[in-house]
């Protein structure tokens, strides 16, 4: 522009005039574009922090979601497994007193069954202990078993003679005459005795209770 005034005929003094003019309005243009883009660049900045700061704020929540979420589910886990751990507990009790209360019926079934055998106390205790070990409780009902264990279709009756006919030695009254058989010394307590034949036809189970019962073995 200054150039353009000196190629006119100005006066000086207009000439300067015109120029400080000039400058003083593209000075003004410059300083009002370059507001406008520090402005803009504020704005952007602005615009920038907010979305970063929207960002940490939902980085934040989820994280916080996240760690609440593993803390209720860590407290159901743990109350799952107190829960379950009770009802182990309970369901533990509750087949043992079951079990108890099926023993106590074999053992009572098995108790009245020696009685009617023996009158002798220890003798019966003997006769209870293998009574026992042939009943069993089905569907709460007293079921005879073999020797192995199996179910069968014997009676209580039918138990108390195979009973009978397995410990003659240990029952009252079942003592028969013979070379082999068992005979009673006199008196009220006396002892069983059997010959030495029929001794040696027992089982190891059968003589050990013959033994622990006060039997003897008298030779034919």
């Amino acid at each position: 522009m200054s150039d353009l005034l000196q190629d006119v005929e100005l006066d000086d003094g207009l000439k300067e005039q015109l120029s400080s003019r000039f400058n003083e309005a593209l000075q003004a243009k410059l300083n009002e574009e370059t507001t406008g883009l520090k402005n803009k660049v504020d704005e952007l900045l602005a615009e920038k922090k907010k979305v970063q700061q929207e960002r940490e704020e939902a980085r934040m929540r989820a994280k916080q979601e996240a760690e609440d979420k593993a803390a209720k589910e860590n407290d159901y886990k743990q109350l799952f497994e107190s829960q379950k751990q009770e009802a182990d507990t309970l369901r533990s009790t509750i087949e043992k007193m079951n079990a108890d209360i099926r023993q106590q019926k074999v053992s009572t079934e098995a108790a009245k069954l020696a009685a009617q055998l023996t009158k002798d106390t220890q003798r019966a205790q003997l006769l209870q202990k293998e009574i026992s070990h042939r009943l069993t409780l089905v569907d709460n009902e007293l079921r005879v078993t073999d020797e192995s264990g199996q179910l069968t279709v014997s009676s209580l009756d039918d138990l108390a003679n195979a009973i009978r006919n397995a410990y003659p030695f240990l029952v009252d009254g079942s003592q028969a005459s013979g070379g082999g058989a068992v005979k009673a010394q006199g008196g009220a307590e006396a002892r069983k005795e059997v010959s030495r034949a029929a001794f040696d036809k027992m089982d190891q189970r059968q003589r050990s209770e013959f033994v622990k019962s006060g039997g003897k073995i008298f030779d034919e």
